[in-house]
């Protein structure tokens, strides 16, 4: 089984045409996790309805410098996760300098800004998603101290295979099988 985190684009796409058992989600503020809104699972990375060792692999692009509790987000995918299984994801990584946080969640629940708002596109919201968090050199670490994930950055940069981009990096986190 597939979870694909704010699915978008032409590899979400392919994903939901081609894989049977792939449950694309998004979250919608104003509706209760586990509902479905056009077609899409409500679900909240930080606070997932799914139960424990739901899901072989984990997709999520472009999604985790959204996120207002990264170390929850991580946590939850690590939970959801079958032994052996896989979160594949990418994320603007400016490895060269420490991690930024933009924003981050008030007691109250209301967002704090400690810099001036960023925002990128967003596949269901016109007015884009706030950029939280600009990870730096700490990702992998950050990944490993709040969910217990090892991950690996897949760098492929090939101008005869037309990989040429910023940020380009793949990221893997392997969720340890019990027997190894």
């Amino acid at each position: 089984m597939i979870h694909e985190s704010s699915p978008g684009g032409a590899a979400s796409d392919k994903l939901a045409r081609e894989c049977a058992h792939c449950l694309q989600t998004h979250w919608y503020p104003d509706m209760r996790s586990g509902e479905t809104k056009y077609g899409f699972r409500c679900e909240n990375l930080e606070r997932q309805t799914f139960p424990d060792g739901s899901f072989d692999l984990v997709v999520s692009q472009d999604v985790f410098e959204h996120v207002l509790d990264p170390a929850m987000g991580f946590a939850e995918i690590a939970r959801t996760l079958k032994p052996g299984g896989a979160h594949v994801f990418t994320v603007p990584w400016f490895y060269w300098k420490p991690t930024v946080v933009r924003a981050a969640r008030a007691e109250d629940g209301s967002v704090t800004h400690f810099l001036k708002p960023d925002y990128h596109g967003n596949p269901i919201d016109e007015n884009g998603s706030l950029v939280v968090t600009e990870w730096g050199a700490n990702l992998c670490d950050f990944i490993y101290r709040t969910s217990g994930l090892p991950t690996t950055v897949i760098y492929q940069h090939d101008k005869r295979q037309g990989i040429e981009a910023e940020f380009i990096e793949v990221f893997v986190s392997r969720k340890r099988d019990m027997g190894q």
